[in-house]
This record gives C-alpha cells, structure tokens and sequence, in this order.
C-alpha cells in the first residue's frame, strides 16, 4: 500500500470515489477541466482553497482505495487562536475496507499537520467507535431548542430594530457581533470570507435564506440571525430554522426573539442550535407548550501538538503537574510532561521522568478543550489544567 497527497490530476478520482463510496449519485459537470480551473483560479470555500490537501491510499498498481480531506482553519482557544485541521470526506471503496487504508491515511495526515505545527484536529463522525481509533473524542456539544412562537413575550422593554442584510450590506456588523459573542468559546472559528460567503445569502430573495442583525435603540449591533423556512411534511405548518444566531447580552438576545416573534402570523415553530451555557428558559415565561430541548454531540476533536497546546492553556492559579501521555499516531507527544504555570498561564513545558497521571490522547484532548465532566478531575493538581469550559463549534465542513 502506498500513502501520499494527491496529486492535481487525482483529484477528479476523490469526487469519484465519494460517491462510489457513500452512493451518491455523482454531477460529472464538477469534475470537468473548466470547474478545476475555477477552483484553483477562484476559490469559493476554505476546502476548494485547499483542494490538494487531500491523503489518499493507492494499491501497489496504482488504484487509488481511500481517501481523507484536511485543510486548516483558525480556531480560538483558551483566549488565544490555534490552527485545527478540518476533516471530511473520509472514503474508502467498498472492495477495499479493513485494510488500514483509511488508517494509512490518517496516520499520514497527522504526522504532516505535526509537523507543520497545526495543534487540534476536528471532524463530524459518522461512528464515534471509528474515529477513537485515531485519537479522536466526543468535544463540543450543543442545544437545539424547538419553541412555539406564539408563546414569545412581546419584549417590550427591548427598544431597537431589525435590518435585512442584502448583499452583504451588514457584514462588517454581523462580524463584529460575532466576534463578540463566540470570542470565549474555544474551537469557534475565526472566519475569514469563506465561511462568511456560506453564513450570509448575498441575494435572500431568491436564495430563501434571510440574515437578519439586530441593532439597540443607540444603534449599537448586538444580534444576528439568519434563518430558512421549511414546512413539515404533509401539512402547511411552517418551521423557522435558525442556521446563524448569535448574540451579545441579554438585549441582544431579546432582541432577536423579539423579531422572532413578529413571523408568528406564517411559523408556528423555531429551530435555534445554542452553546449549552445559553439558557433560554431565563428569558422566555412559558417553556411548557411545546418546548423540546435537544442536548447533541457535535464532532469529535484531538490535539495533534501536545506542547503546543499546553503552552497555549489556560490554568487556574499557579502550580506544576506532570502527567504521561500516551498517542499511537504521533510518536513526538508520547512521553511524561510536566507543566509549570503561573498566575493563569503556562511558563514552562518539558520532559519528565516521573508522573501523576496516565492519560490516552482522546481523554488528553476533551479534557484540555473544555469537555470536562462534573468533579471529574477535582483532585490538586489537575483540576487547575482540566476543567470545564466554553466550547462550541458552528461551522460545518
């Protein structure tokens, strides 16, 4: 078996093999000369920009058996940003599963992403089983809140309005809100025009897609909303899905509900996907009609540079802990770490020889993310490097 980056003329392949893989039927116009031409000259997604980025899995005669995509993206962690690896598109043909193909692949991938200092992975699995194997687990988790519009309170003590974005009149504003709003949550990315292009219609008249950004009564921005309709099958009621919101404060907040609930007349429900420190129940009275609140995994994550990640930690306090890790993927984070921080930040990170904790990369890494369970580690030290924080991601790939 060999294992190597496409190449340019491959890439045509991977689409094929997607879809002989997933059986999905195959639009044979993206895998012409004029359309690998636009996405080198004219990118249009943050995966296009990457487009090579792709590790795949060949038969000693050439034939190509799997494949996996990941292209860097810019997250926030712990204050600061990191580069995580995205993943999709991981694919093998039926005729060649269970030959470590996809495992070649990942194993390819995460010694190059070490190597070029990327720090976290992420990916959306479709078995959490699966992707343990590679040193993946269960990270960011989110609410979805399906409520009755017509139990909305009039909110009248929110003074401000509503203003349609219609091409990209209120980007720089939708920006800042959500800058604002996800600046404390780690692996929320730090978007750039590719992910700006998808979260925003350009023309919501003929997309069906409608941003929304709410503005105070001083003018000040301080929500964002961008929904789509879609009826429930068989009947004519319709359903508000929430595909963006975000916003700043509690004013924020009821001020997007507020123009939530002028669409009362035509939705009889609204679909909003939150953080799970987001508590609607505190500013919505009657939760009881209808309500259903939806707690889900979202993705699974690993930490590919261990030092890295440690020496961009938050700590609590002050103090030093030492711990050994174990990763079969990448040889370099095997070993005893011992961590020294001062007043919230780290101040040294090296070998050791002795330790106070054993732990697996998959644990490593949910714990140092934020996903920590309930006085899972209250014991000195650790509970100063692991414990629970905000984590949240909303940008699918």
């Amino acid at each position: 078996m060999i294992v190597r980056k496409i190449r340019e003329e491959e890439y045509p392949r991977t689409q094929e093999l997607f879809s002989l893989a997933f059986e999905i039927p195959l639009n044979r116009e993206s895998l012409a000369d004029t359309e690998t031409k636009r996405i080198k000259a004219f990118p249009r997604t943050r995966e296009e920009r990457y487009w090579l980025e792709r590790w795949a899995a060949f038969t000693e005669e050439g034939k190509m058996m799997s494949f996996l995509i990941g292209f860097p993206a810019t997250v926030r962690f712990d204050g600061g940003e990191a580069v995580c690896t995205c993943i999709g598109g991981v694919s093998s043909l039926p005729q060649y599963r269970g030959r470590g193909a996809i495992a070649g692949c990942f194993q390819k991938h995460l010694e190059d992403s070490y190597q070029a200092g990327h720090v976290f992975s992420y990916l959306y699995p479709f078995s959490t089983r699966f992707y343990r194997q590679f040193g993946y687990e269960n990270c960011a988790e989110k609410v979805e809140w399906e409520l009755n519009i017509d139990e909305f309170p009039e909110f009248r003590e929110t003074d401000g309005e509503c203003i349609l974005s219609e091409n990209f009149s209120e980007r720089p504003a939708i920006e800042q809100v959500y800058a604002q709003s996800m600046s404390e949550y780690n692996l929320s990315f730090v978007r750039e025009d590719w992910e700006w292009n998808r979260a925003i219609a350009k023309d919501p008249a003929s997309q069906h897609r409608y941003t929304y950004l709410w503005r105070n009564g001083n003018g000040v921005p301080e929500g964002v909303l961008t929904f789509r309709k879609e009826y429930e099958k068989g009947l004519e009621r319709a359903t508000m899905i929430c595909e963006e919101f975000f916003f700043v404060g509690t004013e924020g907040l009821k001020g997007l509900l507020k123009h939530i609930r002028s669409y009362r007349g035509h939705f009889q429900k609204v679909k909003i996907t939150l953080p799970k420190e987001v508590h609607l129940e505190q500013v919505l009275p009657e939760m009881s009609k209808g309500c259903r609140r939806t707690l889900q995994f979202a993705g699974m994550g690993r930490v590919i540079h261990v030092e890295k990640a440690l020496k961009a930690a938050s700590y609590r306090g002050t103090g030093k802990v030492s711990f050994k890790l174990n990763d079969p993927w990448i040889q370099e984070n095997n070993g005893v770490f011992e961590v020294s921080f001062e007043n919230g930040r780290c101040t040294g990170v090296r070998s050791g020889t002795s330790w106070e904790k054993e732990l697996d990369i998959g644990t490593f890494s949910r714990l140092l993310l934020g996903n920590c369970w309930e006085d899972e580690m209250k014991d000195a030290p650790f509970h100063q490097i692991f414990y629970r924080k905000k984590l949240f991601i909303c940008d699918s790939f």
